[in-house]
């Protein structure tokens, strides 16, 4: 058996002497909480007093990878049709943008323009109701097993979306700040980047503010 850490020894000695006070394990878990610990950490220390006090260890659920590969398949599903349909509506809109406010150098004929239409069209109608199916299965896994919320493989997959859509929004700051001080400003380049912005910065907001415990039922709306 591999030698706990300090602050699994911590959380032990702490578990110990509060359970023999007869704290609940409600009050352990929120006084540990308060102090930094992770749940799964206190969750582990409260499951191994327990196991000490009853003399045999928690039954380990089967199954566990199977289940583990459906969640995968599940976050890298919606994560890549977030990123079909969100490019696929941003250009989408570009393309109207550039119809409504044509740039006099350039050309675009009709042909092209109904080509980039129903290309990216095609691509928001199909990827987006597969993202919000994927995202209704995913939330009602997260109510039925809160645990999962914590899960490594969740917070990484959300980590690189929060990273990715950090980059645009970054990326498109940049350039609307060059373009303004070189004073090459138009109309039709200031509704590209508010498009971008508006996008990348609502997929920012959404996973960012699922990974705070205090907004996740706000954020998920109501229970799937």
């Amino acid at each position: 058996m591999p030698e706990k850490s300090v602050g699994d020894r911590e959380i032990a000695s702490f578990v110990t002497e509060a359970k023999a006070k007869g704290a609940s394990d409600e009050v352990v878990l929120r006084l540990l909480a308060l102090k930094g610990w992770p749940e799964k950490q206190i969750h582990q220390g409260l499951g191994e007093y327990y196991e000490r006090t009853i003399g045999i260890a928690a039954p380990a659920r089967g199954g566990g990878g199977g289940a583990e590969a459906r969640d995968a398949f599940l976050y890298l599903v919606s994560f890549t049709t977030l990123g079909i349909w969100s490019i696929s509506l941003g250009a989408l809109i570009f393309v109207f943008l550039d119809r409504w406010f044509p740039d006099l150098l350039a050309t675009q004929n009709q042909q092209s323009f109904d080509h980039l239409v129903s290309n990216n069209l095609a691509s928001v109608i199909v990827a987006f109701p597969v993202y919000l199916f994927t995202m209704r299965l995913i939330l009602r896994d997260l109510k039925a097993s809160p645990e999962k919320r914590e899960s490594a493989m969740r917070r990484w997959l959300t980590y690189i979306a929060l990273f990715i859509a950090a980059g645009v929004v970054i990326g498109d700051l940049i350039t609307f700040l060059a373009f303004f001080l070189r004073g090459e400003l138009a109309v039709r380049f200031v509704l590209k980047v508010l498009t971008a912005l508006v996008i990348a910065g609502g997929v920012f907001w959404y996973y960012l503010s699922s990974l705070k415990p205090g907004l996740r039922r706000g954020i998920h709306g109501p229970d799937a």
